[in-house]
């Protein structure tokens, strides 16, 4: 009986041994293979509370309107290039200047730190978190905080993601058109689309609410846990429906209602892991606001799709009484490898918008 229990005590202790070297084998595999350059720059910006990489004069310029925010990952590379190629590629256009910013986060294991200081060196428009580049809430919420910073002077910021396509030229006529005389803002419209509400929300002194996206309807929470990655647990948000909000494929924010938002934001110790939903309907809740629409169409479909809804609103067809598109879904978004996506509707999208970017180059070359 003694022995029995002697073997037990022995196979468990041994079990357990084995245990602890494979563990230790393994941590040390992982700190072996973590590049040494990569870790001394994490280990610096964290304290300095600064971003691992990022360019401090994004911003210099004092004329600039509009800060694009492109939320990434870090392994994203071919995503941000197509963009820098497309859509993104518009800085200057209607008389209103922009800057694009990527937006990427931390990973111990990925060993990307060179490849992204020379993509960051190279572009000079991304921005390095040491947050983990899984929490899109803390990366958004930090961006922002960095924008505070670095870029105080701009007027407003349009959030989405990289796997998304931007009408860039509307958002910039829109732009174009809130800066413009904003004091004569009765019966503006844009494409026969009211813009009246913008205004209002811009113009209001006593307000920071100016907050425009896809609107959602106060839906409820995913609570099957078998549903995968969109289960939400009582402790996570106890409420039977979510406030209403924006979609992340894209909201318009003006720098006060974003700082307000971020302050309210870095309140919560463990933000809630939707980010649209909690940076455009949680907070939006806390501080008596909504996330409004803006008058424009967001489509989630297939690239076809999103071609076809862009040759419907050409400038023959202004009458028309839908909304012109400004953002819609890239293959990218299913997880497809359909990086050309962004190039067919780039294509697309410039021809019809050629009057604009004829001007704008007139205007330079005379500059």
């Amino acid at each position: 009986m003694r022995r029995s229990y002697s073997d037990r005590i022995f196979l468990f202790l041994s079990v357990l041994l084995i245990f602890y070297i494979g563990w230790f084998i393994i941590n040390s595999f992982s700190r072996i293979s973590r590049d040494p350059e990569e870790e001394m720059a994490y280990l610096h910006a964290i304290s300095g509370s600064l971003p691992i990489v990022h360019n401090v004069h994004l911003c210099t310029s004092n004329e600039i309107d509009l800060i694009i925010i492109i939320i990434s990952s870090g392994s994203n590379f071919l995503e941000r290039q197509a963009i820098r190629e497309t859509w993104g590629s518009i800085s200057h256009i209607m008389n209103v200047h922009s800057q694009r910013l990527f937006v990427v986060g931390y990973h111990s294991s990925n060993n990307l730190y060179k490849d992204l200081s020379n993509e960051a060196h190279n572009e000079q428009d991304l921005l390095y978190l040491t947050i983990d580049d899984d929490l899109m809430t803390l990366k958004e919420l930090h961006a922002y905080r960095w924008l505070d910073k670095y870029c105080p002077n701009v007027t407003f910021t349009f959030k989405t993601d990289d796997d998304l396509f931007v009408n860039s030229f509307l958002l910039h006529e829109l732009i174009q058109e809130l800066k413009t005389n904003p004091d004569k803002f009765q019966n503006r419209y844009l494409y026969n689309h009211s813009l009246d509400s913008l205004f209002l929300a811009h113009l209001n002194p006593d307000a920071h609410t100016f907050l425009f996206g896809w609107a959602f309807e106060p839906g409820k929470p995913e609570r099957n846990a078998s549903v995968s990655p969109y289960y939400v647990s009582y402790k996570e948000y106890s409420k039977e429906l979510y406030p209403h909000y924006c979609s992340s494929f894209g909201y318009l924010m003006d720098s006060k209602t974003r700082n307000l938002l971020v302050e309210e934001g870095f309140n919560d110790k463990y933000p809630f892991r939707f980010s649209d939903i909690f940076i455009t309907g949680i907070l939006p809740e806390r501080l008596n606001f909504i996330c409004d629409s803006l008058p424009f169409t967001y489509h989630q479909g297939t690239t076809q799709d999103c071609i076809d809804i862009i040759k419907l609103h050409n400038k023959k067809t202004l009458k028309l009484s839908t909304p012109p598109l400004i953002v819609c879904s890239t293959g990218r978004h299913v997880a497809q490898n359909t990086f050309s996506d962004y190039y067919r509707i780039w294509s697309v999208l410039k021809f019809f918008f050629s009057n604009q970017i004829s001007s704008t180059r007139s205007r330079k070359s005379k500059d």
